[in-house]
């Protein structure tokens, strides 16, 4: 499943719909079968990246009367390599990963090609440097690997990249004030970000607008607190969760996942519980807060019911939780 601001898309095998604001009115439906079974799906309001389980990579627009078109990545400008065998055979161009947003697209190859899609941005060092996962915001790209590192690159100027200085990465770049901690899960926003480490703390920086940082946007007397921008990520100190009465059942509560949206994010801790924090004006967030459009720190918004599990999908304005039965 996979967000956009006008329409979900829904994959199961080779079967995908594009559910929404296609051409004219809310509730249109296009339905079609992809070549062989889908991977992957990523959204953005023009079109559908969909990932094939063989590594084929198709765009399909958001219309009604579209149809999938496979995309050709251009191949890295690098000669293949000799031996006393002669020359090597090069590495098949499949796709792994996905992502996009409003402004950017990305796509990563099992040889840990980089591509913005669809020219040849940059190689990561070759396995087994292994690329865990990917996600896109805005403008923005992070990128976690396998050891825990944390990459960003794009449009900086809002402090999503996570970097001491604002500007635009053209290629990955390591976010230092995240080195040395391993990272377990991560979560791109509209313009900001976040980070989940193995010890359990939670990381966001970034546009802190409308409280997605989870940080105090206004101050006691209703004025506007400073600033709204942080570049570097900031370590949460996190509200008690289950009232636990020791550290092991305090463990238990620990930040499992984050999810982000354009201006709101979300946040599953291992106990089951989802806190929320952000933009709220569409609903978002799951119930309105009292006076503002907006959280400005996370609270609950969804108590699991037994021990049924869920996974958590945002979209730009949207949040849809995918319950197991």
């Amino acid at each position: 499943v996979a967000l956009s601001w006008r329409y979900t898309a829904y994959a199961a095998g080779a079967k995908l719909w594009l559910l929404g604001l296609l051409d004219a009115a809310p509730g249109e439906k296009l339905e079609l079968e992809a070549p062989s079974a889908i991977k992957a799906l990523a959204a953005c309001d023009a079109y559908c990246l969909v990932l094939l389980k063989n590594g084929e990579l198709y765009k399909l627009p958001a219309k009604l009367d579209a149809q999938l078109q496979q995309l050709k990545l251009e191949l890295p400008p690098a000669a293949p390599k000799r031996s006393i065998f002669g020359v090597a055979k090069s590495v098949p161009n499949i796709i792994t990963h996905i992502a996009c947003g409003s402004y950017i697209n990305v796509a990563i190859s099992a040889a840990n090609m980089v591509y913005s899609i669809p020219s040849c941005l940059h190689q990561l060092p070759h396995p087994p440097w292994r690329v865990q996962q990917l996600e896109c915001g805005q403008e923005h790209a992070l990128l976690l690997n396998a050891n825990g590192d944390v990459y960003s690159w794009g449009n900086g100027l809002r402090g999503q990249l996570g970097q001491a200085s604002l500007g635009v990465e053209e290629t990955p770049q390591l976010i230092e004030a995240l080195a040395g901690i391993k990272i377990t899960h991560i979560a791109a926003g509209g313009w900001h970000s976040a980070a989940i480490s193995a010890f359990g703390d939670l990381y966001t920086w970034g546009l802190n607008s409308n409280g997605q940082l989870g940080m105090r946007v206004m101050k006691p007397d209703g004025l506007l607190k400073e600033p709204t921008v942080y570049p570097l990520p900031q370590l949460h100190d996190l509200p008690a969760c289950c009232s636990a009465s020791n550290d092991e059942e305090a463990d238990l509560c620990a930040p499992a996942k984050v999810i982000a949206g354009s201006r709101h994010t979300m946040l599953v801790r291992s106990c089951g519980r989802l806190w929320a924090t952000g933009w709220s004006a569409h609903g978002q967030l799951g119930k309105q807060p009292s006076k503002l459009a907006y959280f400005d720190a996370f609270q609950v918004v969804y108590d699991k019911a037994g021990n049924s599990e869920y996974r958590v999908i945002c979209g730009p304005w949207a949040t849809l939780l995918v319950l197991s039965k």
